[in-house]
């Protein structure tokens, strides 16, 4: 009976039953969420830092931010998001959207930015495009793409990155097949005078003010 015992005890740990699920609020665009998330997860405690842990969960915020942005980015990886960082509204004290950007303790922007990223429907083909034009652009480095007043940047996360004015990432995109999704090719978009495109995990974001 007691081997019994133990043998369930060993089957419930290993399948994850024992996991120890937290509940969380948060706080986008000024909009209360409860979110979940397993406290014992060891990737959380690599983007948490101490200043987090001692200070966060005081207010009506209590999700760790790195569960916040998971939220936000729900189709790609831990390794793959690490491309992006929180926008933060200090008066409204809620998390107003994310973009590219170096991070903070609480993975806010480090730079305040008004730019704020997105992500275009149905952009497999497109990510796989993008990825292609910066194919010689590895471990940060920067490849520009000729005449096009483009730049193409690889991220440590796998991301490819292209940045330049809308008119130009609008042409760029067209000259590569990318032209047909509408977000990236609307007026809003060709107009803007600075434009990111991110290609990441088979997904395609936009960043833009």
């Amino acid at each position: 009976m007691k081997n019994f015992i133990l043998t369930a005890m060993l089957f419930l740990c290993s399948s994850g039953a024992m996991a120890n699920i937290i509940s969380c609020n948060t706080s986008v665009d000024g909009n209360l969420i409860s979110l979940e998330y397993d406290d014992d997860e060891s990737v959380l405690y690599e983007n948490y830092s101490f200043r987090e842990i001692f200070f966060r969960g005081w207010g009506e915020v209590t999700c760790p931010a790195f569960i916040t942005l998971r939220h936000l980015t729900p189709d790609l990886s831990d390794s793959e998001r690490s491309v992006f960082c929180l926008n933060y509204d200090n008066e409204q004290k809620t998390i107003a959207g994310y973009t590219i950007g170096e991070r903070n303790a609480y993975l806010e922007c480090r730079e305040p930015s008004r730019t704020f990223c997105e992500r275009v429907n149905d952009s497999k083909d497109a990510a796989i495009a993008i990825t292609g034009v910066a194919a010689g652009a590895t471990g940060g480095a920067t490849l520009a793409t000729a005449g096009t007043g483009v730049t193409a940047v690889a991220h440590s996360s796998g991301a490819v990155i292209l940045t330049g004015a809308g008119g130009y990432i609008a042409g760029t995109l067209a000259s590569i097949g990318a032209g047909a999704l509408a977000i990236l090719t609307s007026p809003i978009t060709i107009t803007a005078t600075a434009v990111s495109v991110v290609a990441v995990g088979g997904a395609v974001y936009i960043c833009k003010e």
